[in-house]
């Protein structure tokens, strides 16, 4: 089960992968938001910050999930169950 320690690390480090390949500012990206429509996002960009998230928490992410996550909170909600399982 993802603790809330879980959460804030992978909500942290989705928000951060993201703002670091779109440019935009981490306060500016909004967890409701949808991947395909953060300002500046493009296919190969999502793929390098799911690969930095990857790295930073030390979880794989399925490959298509990325592409199929509605939003930023569901792709951290699914970091967060990662991380939480590699405690386990």
């Amino acid at each position: 089960m993802a603790t809330s320690t879980h959460a804030s690390h992978a909500l942290s480090a989705v928000t951060g992968a993201l703002a670091l390949h779109t440019g935009a500012e981490e306060h500016q990206i909004k967890t409701e938001e949808r991947l395909a429509l953060i300002p500046g996002i493009e296919s190969v960009k999502l793929l390098r910050a799911v690969a930095d998230i990857e790295d930073g928490c030390g979880v794989l992410i399925p490959d298509d999930f990325a592409f199929e996550t509605a939003t930023v909170q569901e792709l951290a909600d699914c970091v967060a169950h990662l991380l939480a399982g590699a405690g386990s």
